[in-house]
């Protein structure tokens, strides 16, 4: 085996652990602390943590040429994503077990797939709109804990 399909091992090994981990986490933290500060917690140290790499990797002048229209553009897709999108998730963690809450995190790239269609003028075809169904029908499951007589949701706005 070469020594970058190890490396490759290593790393999915490594991934599939941490997304494995992360509801626990998530669930742990947010029994301590409110949804928001969890959110504030992450977003700082994403902040420097990439400011590290900027430095790391002597990418600083490319920081320092920016002009602020570009800097504010960059806040406001910040705010945007990751901000929004962890501020809905978070609230949904604080709301839901995490069995639940982490298979509905997974539906965002269902809903990119679907967005494609009208705001990128993608055609979705046979095949991605029967993976679509079978995909949301797998969330319909998780999200009624395997109740489909009753279609009864525990938490909606979790869920939501």
């Amino acid at each position: 085996m070469t020594t970058n399909q190890q490396k490759a091992y290593f790393l999915a090994f490594g991934a599939i652990f941490l997304w494995a981990t992360v509801a626990t986490a998530f669930k742990i933290a947010l029994s301590e602390l409110h949804f928001a500060t969890v959110l504030f917690i992450a977003n700082f140290t994403a902040i420097l943590i990439t400011l590290f790499a900027i430095v790391a990797g002597g990418k600083i002048k490319f920081l320092v040429k920016t002009n602020l229209q570009g800097l504010l553009k960059s806040a406001l897709w910040a705010v945007i994503n990751p901000f929004g999108y962890y501020l809905v998730l978070f609230k949904a963690y604080s709301l839901l077990p995490a069995q639940i809450a982490q298979p509905l995190n997974f539906i965002w790239p269902l809903v990119l797939v679907l967005l494609s269609a009208p705001l990128l003028h993608q055609k979705l075809h046979f095949r991605s709109i029967l993976a679509l169904l079978i995909s949301f029908s797998g969330v319909i499951i998780i999200s009624t804990q395997g109740n489909l007589k009753e279609l009864h949701i525990t938490n909606s706005l979790g869920v939501i």
